[in-house]
């Protein structure tokens, strides 16, 4: 890999044009990055006759940038949520880098050109101009809320935690290393007496990545440890249409195959899935693409 000091010029060349779009890093404040609640738990399913309870579990859309100063803080007050909450597999959170024209996120190509990795993808930007983004961080939570910018973020969750749910997903997959090639079965079943019918989408994510991040102080960490980025989605932009039945235990409701690029590091990866309509995301489910012992064994431990 180029270094990145080699292209100390170019920076200095952008430098200004950072300066014009720093309006679009919105600020994070001090008593806001750090936010502990306590665990709420409302899993609104019928437990009669020995069924296992459905768990509610939130997806967050974090729109974020690797030239964002402030998107770091943010990006961490939400790992203290999900630490406070239940956990990743509770609050389900996707860091979808984007915003390349608003000069806060590197693609691959400018990335290659600078000598690191860019983060951002051609899907996340279709969802940032879906959701008619223009500043960074913001998130979108459940599909039900909207835009929703940082400071709005707790109680946005809170609420959808609360909420009841009926539909409740799982995930089984296979990875064959050989050909890189990932199979993915999404499970499920509603509670109540009435089918699901909505769309199923399943995307991946890679934790522990590192590259550049610019800082809110001035300069670059080189250095910075990137999770639960967005890597790539198995279904279309619109999902997949899936029909989710009544049931004790949960069915095969969808496959998808993927086939892993080279550098993502299927021991640090993720699959999340998640079946949405017009009212907003029913549940979200998310589960390590290896088994715990796979993924041991692949870092050498």
């Amino acid at each position: 890999m180029k270094s990145f000091l080699s292209y100390k010029c170019a920076f200095s060349l952008l430098f200004v044009a950072f300066v014009a779009v720093f309006v679009s890093c919105d600020q994070i404040g001090e008593g806001e990055r750090y936010i502990a609640v306590t665990p709420v738990d409302t899993a609104g399913a019928d437990t009669t006759g020995g069924v296992v309870p459905i768990r509610r579990a939130v997806l967050v859309e974090e729109f974020s940038g690797q030239l964002c100063v402030n998107c770091p803080a943010a990006s961490e007050a939400l790992e203290a949520m999900q630490e406070a909450n239940g956990g990743p597999e509770r609050i389900v959170v996707v860091s979808i880098h984007a915003g390349v024209d608003n000069m806060l996120a590197i693609n691959q190509a400018l990335g290659q050109a600078l000598g690191v990795e860019g983060l951002a993808t051609d899907f996340g930007e279709q969802l940032y101009s879906h959701y008619g983004l223009s500043s960074e961080p913001n998130a979108v939570i459940d599909r039900r809320s909207g835009v929703v910018s940082q400071p709005q973020w707790l109680t946005t969750i809170i609420n959808s935690l609360s909420r009841d749910v009926s539909v409740g997903l799982s995930l089984r997959t296979d990875y064959d290393s050989e050909s890189r090639q990932l199979t993915v079965d999404v499970l499920g079943r509603t509670s109540g007496q009435g089918a699901y019918y909505g769309n199923v989408h399943v995307w991946l994510t890679e934790d522990s990545i590192v590259t550049m991040q610019r800082l809110s102080g001035g300069g670059y960490d080189y250095s910075h440890v990137f999770n639960s980025i967005f890597r790539a989605s198995a279904t279309p932009m619109a999902g997949e249409q899936v029909s989710i039945m009544p049931a004790d235990e949960v069915q095969p409701i969808y496959t998808a195959s993927v086939t892993l690029e080279g550098h993502w590091r299927p021991e640090k990866m993720a699959v999340v899935a998640f079946v949405d309509d017009a009212s907003g995301v029913a549940n979200v489910a998310r589960a390590a693409l290896l088994p715990a012992i796979d993924a041991g064994e692949a870092d050498g431990e």
